[in-house]
């Protein structure tokens, strides 16, 4: 993984090799120009592909952070009563069935659990759940 260091590194030297090019000596050679000239071409193309490299890198860091946003933005419209959260209606109070905590904790997942034949559990997980409240939508 090649991060915005590297490249900052690369730059300094193919920076030093420019400079060096302006404070060539007229005694020297055609070769050890064309030289000077091929180090900083590959100086130059070591910073593009670094920081092209980088610019992925970041954009897919930007992509995991608008996810996690969006994952927090649904946590907060909701609320706690009595250890479990519901989504919160218009009036702050609680509306419908509880969220299921083991998914929410483990995988950062919003699932109602379901009251199925007196059974209250999570249609993802699995979990049982015992005395829930289920308030009207």
């Amino acid at each position: 993984m090649v991060d915005i260091m590297t490249a900052l590194a690369t730059a300094g030297q193919a920076i030093k090799l420019a400079n060096d090019l302006r404070g060539i000596d007229k005694a020297m050679d055609a070769a050890e120009f064309k030289l000077k000239i091929a180090d900083l071409t590959v100086a130059l193309s070591d910073i593009k592909i670094a920081l092209a490299d980088a610019k992925e890198e970041l954009s897919s860091k930007q992509s995991e952070i608008d996810a996690l946003k969006t994952k927090f933005a649904r946590i907060e419209d909701t609320i706690e009563y009595q250890g479990y959260k519901y989504a919160k209606g218009p009036d702050g109070q609680p509306r419908g069935a509880p969220f299921c905590p083991v998914c929410e904790q483990k995988e950062g997942l919003m699932v109602r659990i379901v009251d199925f034949r007196s059974v209250e559990n999570c249609p993802h997980c699995n979990g049982k759940f015992k005395n829930l409240r289920f308030f009207d939508e």
